[in-house]
C-alpha cells in the first residue's frame, strides 16, 4: 500500500505532466518483469517504484481543463444529488465516506482508497461515514475550461 508521500508524490508527478499539455506522453517508464530482473536493475536499489492505482480514458472535452482539489466533509454531512461534466477521481485522504453514482449502489471508502466517476452519470450521494471525525478527498476533475465542472441532477 502506498504511503501518503507516496501518493502525494505520484499524483504530483502526473499533473506535472497534464499541465504541460504532454497528457499523452509517458510520465513514467514501467519495466517489464524481465527488465525488473536485468542487472542493471538490481543494482539500484534505490529506484522509485510506480504503482498504478487505476486508469482510466478521458472523456472527449474540447478544451480540457484539470481541477484539482481537496473536499472536506463534517461528521455526517451529505452531498445533494448533480453530475459532474467530466471524469472525477478521488482519493480518500482521511476518514471514511460511502459514494453513489448511478447506475451502482453504494460503496464504502477510507483513507487510502479510491474511485471514479464517470462523466453526466448522476451523483446521488457522497455522505461522511463518522459522526465525530472530518473526511477528506483529494478531487482530480476533468472539465471543459470556463464552463461549471458540477452540474443540478434536476
Amino acid at each position: 500500500m502506498m504511503n501518503r508521500r507516496d501518493v502525494n508524490s505520484t499524483l504530483a508527478s502526473a499533473l506535472a505532466g497534464l499541465l504541460s499539455g504532454k497528457s499523452g506522453a509517458l510520465l513514467w517508464a514501467e519495466k517489464s518483469p524481465a527488465q525488473q530482473n536485468s542487472p542493471d536493475q538490481r543494482q539500484n536499489t534505490s529506484s522509485i517504484v510506480v504503482q498504478t492505482l487505476m486508469k482510466e480514458s478521458l472523456a472527449e472535452i474540447p478544451n480540457a481543463e484539470l481541477k484539482v482539489s481537496t473536499l472536506t466533509i463534517p461528521p455526517g454531512a451529505p452531498s445533494l444529488p448533480h453530475r459532474h461534466t467530466g471524469p472525477v477521481f478521488a482519493y480518500v485522504l482521511e476518514g471514511e465516506v460511502e459514494n453513489q453514482v448511478d447506475p451502482s449502489p453504494p460503496q464504502r471508502y477510507k483513507a487510502g482508497e479510491y474511485f471514479y466517476e464517470t462523466p453526466m452519470h448522476v451523483h446521488r450521494l457522497l455522505r461522511n461515514l463518522s459522526g465525530m471525525e472530518t473526511a477528506k478527498l483529494l478531487i482530480f476533475e476533468v472539465g471543459e475550461k470556463g464552463k461549471q465542472f458540477t452540474i443540478s441532477a434536476d
